[in-house]
């Protein structure tokens, strides 16, 4: 069925499929002895078949019946699974893969790789002729009934499998029939073939269901399991299932024949209690949802401070029950948002295998925290960086098995990918135990760049010199390659991470490892911040930027080569004034509030007039009009309907005054 409506919930079920042939076929590599892994495959390239055939997609049912043939060799004894038939099926995920991207771009099921790897599979894989296709039996004219003939149930029992006739009974009440019969066939098929359909596949795909759906099924399951199976499909009114047989129902039958008089009552949704469903929703009305819940928000500071001030005990009442509501639908909300890294953190082995095999290393990938949850934006935002951090680390970090042998280590190296909660944040690192950052080839490479001069790179930290690495092109690498040394480095993980307000450091131990640390907020909607005055206006400050508030006389502000300082617990830190980055008058006062905040690999005092408290802001945009001003992300709305603009701490340190200002190479 070439059904168009149903192609998004095709290509997210086929990626996952994809996902989890890779996860499958890197768990067998690493023991061919276990053939669990090769059942997940096989499984998983079964459904795939079902359901591109199911969609009109005939190249792919043909490619992954012929993945099936290789699979079902290696699950029965008769093929090896030898290094060269692993690479095959690598290759075969791969074509899969087109296969899928093609379709996503094009609506077209093509891949230049399949029918190469299609020949390959049959020339020296195969194990027999291909076996004759059983011809389907025709339906007679106007039959409203299946019509299976003799031979096929004959030929069922043979290979100990069941011919099951299937009645299923749709809602009145539902509107998209056949979407509802579409999905009957797309999980029957992962258990077995579907033989016949009345009405006919096209007949579904235009949407002529009139009474039920008659299948004609063909598995090793009973009636049992296939009706658990139909009934977790939402308004799936009955189904009834009769085992057919040539004398007799086969003895593990799970069901018998139903009476006509009783069909639709086999299996009612009212006896189906406790069933878990779930519901794919556009994130455009999610998005929307997101943005009413921004307004709830701002609707909740409004009311807790007209409660604070004109102090009405019911009122008071009533602003608490209103508050412990919209933080239940805030919640809500931002879980429906949610997914877990592991969405693409699963995709990494893989990855990190093929890269390794065309380096010639060996490595492998760890990854802990998968199922950490994180807005979906961030998710698809953090995607690029996390790719380009693990090509990295096998092309820059691991070393080769020579290479780690002579420097006492285990030949296979160590790629890691972990996942954290830490308050209104996640962390999320990749490390790896190579031979970490090299401080004097950075060093030596900075300084024929002519990014630093020779005098200063001979007085700067171990730390600074790594976090050189960070800036835009710069590499260690002597000669480009597909994965890096291209001049397109680091600096655009900093980059990408910084954008949505995250915080990126270096973690490097030379010669034991290097570690890459990304601070995301979990969400970029409603976000925790810290308000502040400065200029006779209130500010909002990221939470996730700032380390602590203090108080300071201002004798303790020092000068150093003209730039004002502070010692903060044997710390020297440079101190600038929020007014004066906004081109305000700076307030002069015996007693200075500082905002420390984490920013370009070092801590800075912010000076602001004053610490308002923190407090949970709703990010609106700045619209067309002020979206290309500099040093701010957004605009919220306080409590009392004034307007605050939110402080972009990354943007802001770019601007001239404040670059000159805490440079260290300038000093």
């Amino acid at each position: 069925m070439n059904m168009e409506g149903y192609r998004e919930v095709f290509l997210e079920e086929a990626e996952e499929n994809i996902g989890n042939m890779n996860s499958e076929l890197l768990a067998f590599e690493k023991d061919t002895r276990d053939l669990t892994p090769v059942d997940g495959l096989f499984r998983a390239a079964h459904t795939l078949k079902g359901m591109s055939a199911t969609m009109g997609y005939d190249r792919l049912a043909e490619f992954t019946h012929a993945l099936e043939d290789a699979l079902d060799r290696i699950r029965s004894g008769s093929l090896k699974p030898e290094q060269s038939v692993i690479n095959l099926l690598y290759k075969g995920v791969d074509a899969v893969q087109e296969f899928v991207s093609s379709i996503k771009e094009n609506n077209v099921d093509y891949s230049k790789s399949a029918a190469s790897i299609i020949d390959e599979i049959r020339q020296n894989f195969s194990s027999a002729p291909e076996a004759a296709v059983t011809a389907k039996p025709k339906r007679a004219a106007g039959a409203p009934s299946l019509e299976i003939e003799q031979q096929l149930l004959l030929a069922a029992e043979e290979q100990g499998l069941h011919v099951h006739e299937i009645e299923v009974n749709i809602a009145k009440t539902c509107a998209f029939k056949n979407v509802r019969a579409f999905m009957v066939v797309r999980n029957l098929s992962e258990k077995g073939e579907i033989i016949k359909s009345v009405p006919s596949g096209r007949d579904i795909e235009e949407g002529n269901i009139e009474g039920a759906l008659r299948l004609g099924f063909v598995s090793a399951i009973g009636a049992e399991e296939i009706e658990k199976i139909i009934m977790k499909i939402s308004e799936i009114e009955s189904v009834s299932v009769r085992t057919l047989g040539t004398e007799k129902p086969p003895e593990n039958a799970a069901a018998k024949p139903v009476p006509p008089e009783k069909a639709g009552k086999t299996a009612s949704k009212k006896d189906k209690a406790g069933v878990t469903q779930s519901v794919r929703v556009n994130i455009e009305k999610i998005d929307a949802l997101m943005n009413l819940v921004g307004e709830l928000v701002i609707t909740k500071i409004r009311l807790d401070q007209i409660t604070r001030e004109k102090k009405f005990n019911m009122l008071v009442e009533a602003v608490d029950e209103f508050d412990r509501i919209i933080d239940d639908l805030q919640i809500e909300v931002t879980d429906v948002r949610m997914l877990p890294v592991s969405q693409i953190f699963d995709r990494y082995p893989r990855v990190v295998r093929d890269l390794a095999a065309e380096a010639g290393k060996q490595v492998e990938c760890e990854i802990t925290g998968g199922d950490i949850e994180i807005d979906r934006t961030v998710l698809e935002e953090i995607n690029e960086p996390v790719m380009h951090l693990v090509r990295n680390a096998v092309a820059h970090g691991i070393e080769t098995p020579q290479q780690r042998e002579m420097a006492g280590k285990a030949k296979k190296g160590l790629i890691r990918l972990s996942a954290r909660r830490e308050r209104n944040s996640v962390i999320i690192e990749v490390s790896d135990d190579g031979r970490g950052i090299q401080v004097e080839k950075v060093r030596q490479k900075a300084v024929e760049k002519g990014i630093v001069t020779r005098e200063r790179a001979s007085l700067m930290t171990p730390e600074e010199i790594v976090n050189l690495v960070a800036l835009p092109g710069f590499s260690t690498m002597e000669k480009a390659d597909q994965v890096a040394g291209r001049g397109v480095g680091v600096d655009v993980v900093k980059t990408k991470v910084e954008a949505f307000g995250g915080v990126f450091r270096i973690e490097n131990y030379e010669g034991e490892g290097c570690k890459f640390i990304m601070k995301l907020p979990l969400t970029l909607a409603i976000i925790q911040s810290l308000l502040v005055k400065c200029g006779g206006a209130v500010y909002a400050m990221p939470v996730i930027h700032t380390t602590e508030t203090i108080e300071v006389p201002a004798a303790d502000v020092r000068m150093i080569q003209k730039k004002r300082v502070i010692i903060l617990r044997g710390e020297v830190l440079p101190v600038v004034s929020l007014a004066e980055l906004l081109k305000k008058q700076r307030k002069e006062s015996d007693i200075i509030n500082l905002v420390i905040v984490e920013a370009r690999d070092r801590k800075i005092g912010l000076e602001v007039d004053s610490v308002v408290g923190q407090q949970e802001v709703a990010i609106k945009s700045l619209g067309e009009f002020l979206k290309y001003a500099k040093g701010f992300s957004g605009v919220t709305i306080l409590g009392d309907g004034s307007i605050s603009l939110i402080i972009d701490i990354q943007a802001l340190l770019e601007t001239g005054t404040l670059t000159g200002s805490i440079d260290q190479n300038n000093t």
